[in-house]
């Protein structure tokens, strides 16, 4: 192809002429400024040389350090680099026009020689002024310390290839590379397409790094028409753009008049107002190609070729979209320049009206088109480790902050890397949406929660707040349905009639949805999807943890609402992780008493934590070594005394815990090595039996004696006894082990199966002789009066929580505790005694302790009356204590009988000859009231007022006495 001559230009004139200009407005300041000087420096004769000195150097570096901040040097170079002689030539000629206009310029000269010297000082101040103003601003604004943000990311693009996490750094090489080689190729439009956040901006960036290494070559130009949408001719908004940017990059004076012309050109007639006059101006007669071919020569002389960057092409609506491409369009006459375009060409189709015909019209723009992807790999690395990179701009962050959410991070990398990648993708599938992702966490306050000590299950918790993220309408709707304890269509619901879980009928509509919010709610709620098994197996970590449970007892879902909405996190006490990470460290050898001893467990305010701890401890117990095993027996017995006896049986922690006890026993009490366990045969099981009765390798440490030691009061005798009953075969404790120790323990060839009344009377005898005998020790040998035992025990030591102390200054609460405390006595006396003199066999309550004689196997129910010997003979008799027969006054009184099922009439309770005569013989009554009923009638009166509180009821004296008197008579008569 023969080489065209470019046709010679004429010369913009306005160039010259300001040039010229320049040079004659400077050489007059010079003069002007030497006038006034020499005016007055006969003033500077008496001022000491070196405060002139001083002064001028002064002047001299503020206008230096002035002329450095505003760019000088580099304008300087740029100028220099132009090598425009021609330039240099008119100033120098605007000089010498100065000295030869000087003359006639005399009479304002000689006004300006004789003015008042002082003029030159003060233009100098104000001058300085005018200089030291921008500095001293400029100064404060950097010497101030930029308020770090609220830890959150920035989404703003990368600018160095160190701070690339996506590692397309050699991918916009190899492209800047290419547009490089292209060289001169009028219209030549590359196009950058890919889904917003994928990084072009970022692409472009990296890109533009390379090319800044080679700046006599390529000039770039970004133009952003989103900042501009709103002017009404982006040509115009373009072509100033790019004459900015070419100004500031290269010393091209010609340039901005040039795109002036071919601004105006393209705008047309244009009006201009005078004095309310409107005329109309006509643009030149040159062409449109004539002023591009201009713009395009000036380019040329510079030597530079200009890459017009058009960002955010796919963020304009349909029409903006379509002036920028004309607009693009219009300069593809430019060979100087290259184009590059970014867009998502999905985005740019959907807003036009016909999808196929606007793809077809952005074929006509882009000549070259590269697609960017980001692999998952990248975001993995980014969520696991680059995010620990100093580069990444994460620096407003706290790196202890990005630790702590850490945990949650490398599950969302995880579940980037599995198999259900792609459809998460739509959610956190490039950078920005991960960095508005962790901003999630942040706003949440996510890194003041160990999630490790919560039930949260981190996959549930990031589908959340991803639901919340992207759908907040159906985020508030489970929001509405799932709290204030309700329970809606999202989480699961019994199955009736069957063991297992399903979905409400209205959640199946929401699966009709777009099908990413769908996937979501699958993974959260679905039942299919979740793959539960039969409630009666599903794991407790499962139960405590999954957000689909949200029904009494387990409002997991509404935790989880709580934390992304209110940041409320559940207090480690109400959590299945604070015990189940606590039992781990115990199977690990950690001991008991140090756990029990940590805040989390701080017995005054945290009791039910207790209750949780001994709970899954017992339940994981199976699989303790000796060593666990051992811990946990000798610990909960030291800790019973600690633990609340107010309420009975299950309404407090000392007596739910003689349960936990025997369970212990049964499971971790026998058989235990360092290593493996022994198998269930009588010759280990009966290694339970040992411990009870404390023999062999546990002599003096049976729990018998350790349960009602002397320290432990008549309280203990409670803990014995419960212990002793739960121990009978016949209430279905499923205590299998325990109860065969206790057969084989005097019985090692006797059967442990068959009827379960033989099993429970022959494994109790031995242990309720051994209790029996410890009482009488105790108590009867001693003469000490049991119910006067009872109510010698301090309130404190059953009100170990202090509710006495906390609620001193609230009457109805304190009240309420001393009537549990009162009604927590006479359960004590009642139970204790109860169980002793109870010569029932078994029926399913329990084999009573006086069913066995003291030793032997004839079991005539010598203990129950040894026993009615002991309480009517000494504990009620008033020929011993005459505050005895309050004794059996409040005996009475704690044996009412409901009045519904004696079939008499009225409300309340009541006496009646069965509830008094109980588990004692009727003649051991009959021969009491005979012998001592006038006189326990006459005390009686001498305290009308007292009471007697038991759990259900509260009886008095004045009130409920008459009636068991009467009951009293009939039984005598």
């Amino acid at each position: 192809m023969a080489m065209v001559t470019p046709e010679m230009k004429m010369p913009e004139l306005m160039v010259f002429f300001r040039t010229f200009a320049v040079g004659f407005l400077a050489a007059e300041v010079w003069r002007v400024a030497s006038y006034l000087g020499n005016n007055f420096s006969p003033e500077l004769i008496n001022v000491n040389f070196w405060i002139q000195t001083s002064a001028i150097l002064i002047i001299t570096a503020l206008c230096v350090y002035y002329a450095l901040n505003r760019g000088a040097i580099s304008d300087s170079a740029r100028i220099i680099r132009s090598c425009r002689v021609d330039l240099l030539l008119a100033v120098i000629v605007g000089v010498w026009a100065n000295s030869l206009v000087a003359p006639n310029l005399k009479k304002i000269h000689d006004i300006i020689q004789g003015a008042d010297p002082y003029w030159a000082p003060a233009i100098l101040a104000i001058l300085c002024t005018m200089l030291l103003s921008p500095i001293v601003q400029n100064l404060r604004a950097r010497s101030r310390k930029d308020r770090p943000q609220l830890y959150f990311l920035s989404d703003d693009e990368i600018q160095q290839n160190k701070e690339d996490a996506l590692d397309c750094g050699s991918q916009a090489e190899s492209f800047a590379r290419t547009v490089m080689a292209s060289n001169a190729h009028p219209g030549l439009v590359f196009g950058i397409d890919g889904p917003w956040g994928v990084g072009k901006t970022s692409f472009i960036n990296l890109a533009a790094r390379h090319w800044e290494k080679k700046p006599k070559e390529i000039i770039v130009c970004r133009f952003e028409p989103l900042r501009f949408a709103s002017e009404p001719d982006l040509t115009d908004r373009l072509i100033k753009e790019l004459s900015a940017t070419i100004q500031r990059e290269a010393y091209a004076p010609e340039f901005r008049p040039a795109a002036n012309r071919y601004s105006r050109l393209i705008k047309g007639k244009a009006d201009i107002s005078f004095l309310g006059f409107k005329f109309a101006v006509e643009p030149s007669q040159e062409t449109l190609d004539e002023l591009l071919d201009d713009i395009d020569d000036v380019l040329r002389r510079i030597g530079k070729r200009v890459v017009i960057v058009i960002d955010d092409l796919d963020r304009l609506d349909a029409k903006t979209a379509n002036s920028v491409l004309f607009a693009t369009r219009r300069t593809f006459r430019l060979s100087q320049a290259t184009f590059i375009l970014c867009y998502d060409t999905e985005i740019l189709a959907g807003i036009q009206e016909e999808t196929s015909r606007a793809r077809e019209f952005l074929e006509k723009f882009v000549t070259v088109k590269l697609s960017l992807f980001v692999d998952t790999s990248s975001i993995r690395n980014f969520l696991t480790r680059d995010w620990h990179n100093e580069e990444q701009k994460l620096t407003s962050v706290p790196s202890d902050t990005m630790v702590r959410l850490g945990e949650v991070l490398s599950e969302l990398a995880d579940i980037i890397d599995g198999d259900k990648a792609a459809s998460y993708l739509p959610f956190v599938g490039n950078l920005r949406k991960v960095k508005r992702f962790v901003n999630a966490l942040l706003i949440l306050q996510m890194e003041r929660s160990d999630l490790s000590r919560t039930d949260f299950n981190k996959v549930d918790l990031i589908n959340l707040i991803l639901l919340h993220l992207f759908y907040p309408g159906t985020f508030r709707l489970i929001y509405a349905e799932e709290t204030e304890g309700r329970s809606g269509r999202f989480s699961l619901k019994r199955n009736t009639g069957a063991d297992n879980f399903i979905n409400s009928p209205a959640f199946s509509g929401h699966l009709e949805m777009e099908p990413a919010q769908a996937f979501l709610l699958r993974q959260l709620f679905d039942a299919e999807t979740l793959e539960l098994p039969a409630r009666a197996d599903i794991e407790p970590s499962v139960r405590a943890s999954r957000a689909c449970f949200n029904h009494e007892g387990s409002r997991n879902l509404e935790n989880y609402l709580k934390l992304i909405v209110r940041f409320a996190t559940p207090e480690p006490q109400d959590t299945f992780a604070l015990y189940q990470k606590a039992v781990e460290e115990v199977m690990k050898g950690k001991k008991i008493s140090i756990i029990l001893s940590s805040e989390n467990f701080d017995l005054v305010v945290h009791e039910r934590a207790h209750d949780q701890f001994w709970r899954l401890l017992v339940n994981s117990s199976s699989s303790f070594n000796q060593v666990a095993a051992e811990d946990a027996i000798n610990t909960l017995v030291e800790y019973l005394p600690r633990y609340a006896s107010i309420g009975r049986f299950d309404g407090s922690l000392r007596h739910r815990s003689i349960y936990s006890l025997l369970r212990l026993l049964d499971q971790a009490g026998w058989g235990r090595t360092d290593s493996k366990r022994l198998e269930n045969s009588n010759e280990n099981v009966v290694e339970i039996a040992r411990r009870i009765f404390g023999t062999e390798e546990y002599k003096n440490k049976g729990l018998l004696d350790r349960l009602a030691g002397a320290e432990r009061g008549a309280l203990g005798w409670n803990d014995l006894m419960l212990f002793r009953l739960q121990c009978s075969a016949d209430r279905q404790g499923q205590l299998y082990n325990l109860q065969k120790a206790l057969i084989v323990f005097d019985h090692p060839k006797a059967a442990t199966s068959g009827m379960v009344s033989g099993l429970a009377i022959m494994g109790m005898r031995r242990i309720s002789q051994v209790v029996f005998a410890k009482f009488k020790a105790d108590y009867i040998d001693r003469k000490v009066n049991f119910y006067s035992a009872v109510d010698a025990i301090p309130v404190e030591d059953f009100d170990t929580m202090g509710l006495l102390i906390a609620h001193k200054d609230d009457p109805n609460t304190k009240n309420a505790v001393l009537s549990s405390i009162c009604a927590s006595r006479s359960g004590v006396k009642g139970f204790v005694i109860y169980q002793l003199s109870n010569s029932k066999e078994a029926n399913g309550s329990g084999v009573g302790c006086g069913y066995y004689d003291e030793s032997g196997v004839e079991d005539s129910h010598g203990i129950s009356k040894l026993m009615d010997r002991y309480i009517f003979g000494f504990c009620f008799n008033p020929d011993i204590d005459e505050n005895n027969a309050h004794h059996f006054l409040n005996h009475c009184l704690s044996h009412l009988t409901n009045s519904y099922f004696e079939g008499i009439p009225g409300d309340g309770f009541v006496a009646s000859k069965d509830g008094l005569i109980g588990h004692f013989d009727i003649e051991s009554i009959a021969r009491y009231w005979r012998e001592h009923g006038a006189f326990v009638r006459a005390k009686a009166e001498e305290i009308p007022n007292r009471e007697v509180v038991m759990s259900n009821y509260i009886a008095t004296y004045a009130e409920d006495l008459d009636g068991v008197f009467k009951v009293l008579d009939e039984i005598v008569n």
